[in-house]
């Protein structure tokens, strides 16, 4: 390798023509690309915070009872069945991550309380980037179940009613320049 005396002393000269010099700046352009999408990904949309931040999330379907997820309050835990993830996923992209936010509000809320967990969900992702995506994807997943009633829960469309109805509230009493 040849250097110029144009050259620091002590650096090294690669001529950016040289195979290495490419395969070495596109695996690091590549490597940016990937890491600079994974952030913008990871702050586009709704995180647990605070105590919240603590509670593990386990994949374990076999404690869903074929729910895409579920909590425990004592010890705080989130449970998720990747497999029915993975199908609500396919129909509706985005309403996995309503019910992951669901379940936190049970745990945030110290309650079993299926439209108080809904509603604490709705107001959340209404203030967080990208939550209306979410939301959206919540409504839109309810209303196409149709109208078979659930004691917790009440109809889909009723669910999918509340969650939008709580989303707005948020929206409405947000402070002027967020929402």
């Amino acid at each position: 390798m040849k250097v110029t005396s144009a050259q620091r002393p002590g650096a090294h000269f690669v001529a950016a023509s040289s195979p290495l010099v490419t395969r070495s700046a596109f695996a690091s352009l590549t490597v940016f690309i990937l890491l600079a999408g994974a952030c913008g990904a990871a702050e586009a949309q709704w995180k647990a915070r605070g105590a919240l931040a603590a509670v593990p999330v386990v994949r374990e379907c076999d404690e869903t009872g074929g729910d895409i997820a579920v909590s425990r309050l004592d010890p705080p835990a989130i449970y998720v069945c990747p497999r029915v993830i993975e199908l609500a996923r396919k129909s509706d992209p985005g309403v996995e991550h309503f019910y992951l936010v669901h379940e936190y509000g049970h745990i945030a809320l110290q309650t079993g309380d299926e439209t108080l967990a809904d509603c604490w969900a709705a107001r959340e992702l209404a203030k967080a980037p990208n939550g209306e995506r979410y939301l959206s994807a919540a409504i839109r997943h309810f209303r196409r179940r149709g109208e078979d009633p659930s004691r917790r829960y009440g109809t889909p469309v009723e669910r999918a009613e509340r969650i939008r109805a709580c989303a707005d509230s948020a929206v409405a009493e947000a402070p002027a320049g967020r929402g």
